[in-house]
């Protein structure tokens, strides 16, 4: 804005030096046009020149006092400019005088010739004074094209520069927009795969809360291991491998499942040494073949270059039961967040498993006698009215036995109680090994046995039960160093649905029968339906 006000100023002053000079050329003419009218007119006395002589005459003084108005910024050149109006003016009168035939023949001769040589003389010294004027402004005027030359080239600069001001601007504006909008843009991405990681994550924790829950409901110790496995391969996708679990009084743990479609753990069985999770009682990471010690379980043939492994210890209230031993490629899983989710897997699992084998303890021990490991009474009374319900829909006949060791008081009052609870135990376990897996063999009270036998009918419960009491007869009880016996057995049977239709009908006729046998002189078998 301050260079083009200044190329304005200086083209105004450059403006008006030529109207000066313009000025002074025209007055010029004016009085020489104003002389030569006036001479036509005085030679020839046609007033056809008057006019005309006064116009020039009229344009002289406008053209002079002109000069004084423009020359108002310099005065050096108004003083000139005032001379110069001056003389105009006394040019003109004289000229006016002179111009007047009856004036001039009033004035004397030698007044005429006077007037006449001022007036050339005043002619000459406005010819000077326009000359010194016309000097002065022409010297202004190239001063002045100089100053509106060295402007305009200023203007110009200061244009170029500030377009290439404005363009750099322009660049650095669009370079920052498309920065800021490739900043947008990345954290959008970020944003959007933070999103994307969140509800990743929130999908694991969802499917790992629903895998804890699930947990607390199962009943056994495989319907654990393939809700495990399930959760591995959702969890962590690509993944492979095996669950191992601890088998109880025995010093390895045994494949309970696989997972994935290449597990590399090829043993079915495992032991301490075998697995450096077990070990040291902490997850074992290998990546790669040359990622750190290799595990005896793992396959031998097994590539390993690409893969990573993780052995996980499942271990609850400082007892190892079992090993989570999972694989995948090194780029797609186990990494740490796997390893994490995996980690946190085999730390639910561990306690459940622990809380299932305290339960199958605790139920074992309030159904089964601690003394002989038969089932207790409450047990018998349960299944034997299950199995009966089981054999009277299907049309099938049950047989129960009760069974007494015979002179058991007088053999506990001579031996002791603790040679009387070796005898017990013994017959417990010759009665246990006497009955098929599906019988059920209990303790009914102090020397008093049951056993059931689901789908026998009354010959084979008497030779079943006589199998029975001939093992008791032939065996021996050691105790303390000595052997003590003999020991027999009397057994009373009673079968469905000739003796009884209730399980207390049964039992009840059974024990009936069994002291009937104990009448007709004991270490015998007796069945309901024989007579004396």
């Amino acid at each position: 804005m301050v260079g083009v006000r200044g190329l304005e100023r200086a083209n105004r002053l450059l403006e008006h030096s030529y109207l000066v000079i313009n000025l002074l050329v025209s007055s010029e003419a004016a009085l020489h046009e104003a002389e030569s009218k006036a001479r036509g007119y005085r030679l020839t006395g046609r007033e056809s020149f008057r006019p005309e002589y006064g116009d020039a005459v009229a344009r002289a003084g406008q053209h002079s006092r002109r000069l004084i108005e423009l020359t108002a910024d310099n005065p050096s050149q108004q003083a000139l400019a005032r001379t110069f109006d001056a003389d105009v003016q006394r040019h003109l009168s004289t000229m006016e005088i002179l111009l007047d035939p009856v004036q001039m023949a009033a004035l004397p001769e030698d007044e005429r010739q006077r007037r006449i040589s001022d007036n050339v003389r005043r002619a000459a010294s406005m010819s000077v004074l326009r000359r010194e004027m016309m000097d002065e402004e022409t010297r202004l005027l190239g001063e002045r094209q100089v100053t509106s030359q060295h402007r305009a080239t200023l203007l110009v600069v200061f244009i170029v520069l500030a377009f290439v001001v404005a363009l750099g601007l322009l660049v650095f504006m669009l370079w920052g927009l498309w920065r800021e909008n490739r900043r947008s843009r990345r954290l959008e991405l970020d944003a959007r795969n933070a999103l994307h990681d969140l509800h990743a994550l929130s999908e694991q924790r969802h499917a790992q809360s629903k895998y804890a829950g699930m947990l607390q409901s199962c009943q056994t110790r495989e319907e654990i291991v393939a809700l495990t496995t399930r959760a591995v391969v959702e969890l962590v996708p690509g993944a492979s491998g095996r669950c191992y679990l601890a088998r109880p009084s025995q010093n390895f743990l045994e494949s309970a499942g696989t997972f994935g479609d290449h597990p590399i753990s090829h043993d079915d069985t495992v032991t301490q040494d075998d697995c450096w999770a077990l070990r040291r009682g902490q997850p074992h990471h290998l990546r790669g073949r040359s990622g750190g010690l290799r595990c005896a379980h793992i396959d031998g043939d097994a590539p390993l270059d690409g893969m990573s492994t993780l052995c996980i210890p499942l271990i609850a209230q400082g007892q190892s039961l079992g090993m989570l031993h999972v694989s995948a490629p090194s780029n797609t899983s186990v990494g740490d967040n796997d390893a994490a989710i995996l980690a946190s897997l085999s730390e639910q699992m561990a306690p459940a498993l622990a809380n299932l084998q305290l339960r199958e303890t605790l139920r074992t021990q309030s159904l089964r006698d601690p003394l002989t490991s038969l089932f207790n009474r409450r047990y018998l009374e349960v299944s034997l009215a299950r199995e009966l319900q089981r054999c009277e829909r299907r049309n099938l006949p049950l047989s129960v036995m009760m069974l007494d060791v015979d002179h058991f008081k007088r053999f506990n009052d001579t031996h002791g109680h603790a040679a009387g609870d070796a005898v017990l135990s013994q017959v417990g376990r010759l009665i246990q090994a006497g009955v098929r897996t599906e019988d059920i063999a209990c303790r009914y009270g102090g020397e008093e046995f049951t056993v059931v036998t689901p789908e026998l009918d009354a010959d084979s419960a008497r030779i079943r039960a006589e199998q029975i009491r001939k093992a008791i007869e032939i065996s021996s009880v050691q105790h303390m160093g000595q052997t003590l016996g003999p020991v027999t057995l009397s057994i009373g049977i009673a079968t469905f649905p000739a003796n009884g239709t209730t399980p207390e009908l049964l039992l009840q006729i059974a024990d009936a029968t069994l002291y009937r046998a104990k009448a007709e002189g004991r270490n015998r078998v007796l069945h309901a339906s024989q007579t004396a």
